[in-house]
């Protein structure tokens, strides 16, 4: 059987011999679309391979490309109800390929599977644990897309584009030969009305991130010889988020953090041993931890170590964000997760658009770490506790 398909430029810079591809792109620009069409073409072409579709979380992949994975088969009318497994989310052909659509907490569960093709859809959403985790696992080609909406020190930027074996292809919506006239206007339209918007989702190149929390950060080789270490702040996660330990300095300039760990699955007995590690080297000080889970604080205390659940309340998450906001803040450039998270961190949007102050309460684990013992050392009420002004006439 011979299909004749119509296709996009992203799906001819597929075929080129890349180990990974790099989709980068402004909005409605296909790439997503494409890269189901290759990786379904693979599947027709090659016998018994597996190939992983893979987005940060199942409910955004179900509307996106497992939409247009359906929508393709019958379109090309090669749809047969009885090759889906839906209990597995997963589609196998007559050759005996599969194609699987996971989220992260899906691809954690299957760690050790092989496969021979990767799509990620979407990125930067994930952190770079969940990219090695996947992509050492995949014997064959590696495709990732996303819109540049994120700051240039993003791991994609970082450590994926820097690789000897990645290819990185920038497309737009004029290379999408499927959208329709009213959609192409509506995106041209940002061109005088949102430049910064026009350069992102209209022209696919980097941008400057709108509605950052967090404009005062900058990248710093080390931590200074006279800086002084105030404390450790940790957030706790195990299966689908990372355990974050940093430690917080005070500077002549103003506050610094240095990533101690950023991972996932630690037990108690693990954490303990970082925070003695970082004992050793940096000295003994306070940690203040995510307050959500006590046994664990309990567990982590009779290992000997010095820990206090941080303060919550209606407002303490802003209240810690504007503490921090009153210094300058320096991140080491070996902390790429905190630096990751800082310059992604940004607020909520309205229905018309218009940023809220309330910051969007996703990849903040580091973040809320810092936060956690920033509150607590940096505080006023904190620094005027114990202290009391008399005035005598």
């Amino acid at each position: 059987m011979e299909l004749k398909i119509q296709t996009s430029r992203t799906f001819l810079d597929l075929l080129n011999d890349d180990r990974i591809a790099i989709l980068q792109g402004g909005t409605r620009s296909g790439k997503s679309y494409s890269a189901i069409q290759y990786l379904i073409t693979k599947a027709l072409e090659e016998r018994n391979v597996l190939i992983s579709v893979v987005r940060k979380s199942f409910p955004s992949l179900r509307i996106s490309a497992m939409r247009d994975f359906k929508s393709i088969l019958k379109q090309w009318d090669i749809w047969e109800d009885e090759n889906w497994y839906a209990s597995e989310n997963s589609y196998t052909f007559d050759n005996g390929s599969s194609i699987e659509f996971l989220s992260v907490q899906d691809s954690e569960r299957r760690k050790g599977t092989k496969r021979e093709y990767l799509f990620i859809d979407e990125a930067n959403e994930l952190d770079y644990e969940d990219y090695f985790q996947l992509s050492i696992r995949t014997t064959e080609k590696i495709i990732i897309a996303y819109n540049p909406s994120f700051a240039t020190n993003h791991w994609i930027f970082q450590q994926v584009l820097t690789h000897p074996e990645a290819q990185r292809y920038i497309t737009t919506y004029r290379d999408n030969p499927f959208l329709d006239d009213t959609l192409v206007k509506e995106i041209e339209r940002l061109e005088k009305t949102s430049p910064s918007y026009w350069k992102v989702y209209g022209l696919g190149l980097e941008g400057v991130v709108e509605g950052l929390v967090f404009d005062n950060v900058e990248v710093v080789d080390i931590i200074p010889e006279e800086a002084e270490l105030m404390g450790y702040g940790i957030d706790f996660g195990y299966t689908n988020d990372p355990t974050a330990l940093v430690s917080l300095w005070k500077t002549a300039e103003g506050i610094l953090f240095d990533e101690v760990c950023y991972m996932k699955g630690l037990l108690s007995n693990q954490i303990s041993n970082f925070i003695r590690a970082a004992y050793n080297q940096w000295g003994k000080k306070e940690v203040i931890a995510d307050s959500s889970d006590p046994r664990l604080i309990e567990e982590i205390f009779r290992n000997g170590i010095n820990i206090k659940p941080a303060v919550k309340g209606p407002n303490s998450i802003l209240a810690g964000i504007d503490i921090m906001k009153q210094h300058k803040i320096y991140i080491t450039k070996s902390s790429q997760n905190v630096i990751d998270e800082f310059y992604s961190y940004t607020y909520k949007k309205d229905k018309n658009e218009e940023f809220l102050n309330e910051p969007v309460d996703t990849n903040n684990h580091a973040i809320d770490a810092c936060r956690y013992i920033s509150a607590f050392k940096l505080s006023n009420k904190r620094k005027n506790y114990g202290s009391y002004t008399l005035s005598i006439r």
